[in-house]
C-alpha cells in the first residue's frame, strides 16, 4: 500500500490540533517517514523533509497556520 501525500496532509492536519509545536511535529514528521519509509510516493519524500527539517533552525520554521496551508495543499 502506497503512503500518500493526503495521508501525511491528514494526519499532520490531526497533530497540528493537539498543538502547534516545532520540535514534536518535527520529530513526528521523521516517526512518519521512518515508520513509511518502504511505501512512501516518490515526490512525498520532499514534503515530509519540509516538516522534519523545521527543528534545524528558525529559518526552517514555518508558523502554525503555514502547516495547515501546507497540508491543505497536500490534500488536494
Amino acid at each position: 500500500m502506497t503512503y500518500t501525500a493526503r495521508d501525511f496532509a491528514r494526519e499532520l492536519l490531526v497533530e497540528l490540533q493537539r498543538g502547534y509545536d516545532v520540535v514534536r511535529l518535527s520529530r513526528w514528521a521523521m516517526a512518519t517517514y521512518l515508520k513509511h519509509s518502504h511505501e512512501i510516493e516518490p515526490e512525498l519524500k520532499r514534503e515530509i523533509m519540509a516538516v522534519v527539517v523545521m527543528e534545524e533552525g528558525p529559518e526552517f520554521e514555518m508558523t502554525g497556520q503555514e502547516l495547515r496551508e501546507f497540508a491543505e495543499r497536500l490534500i488536494v
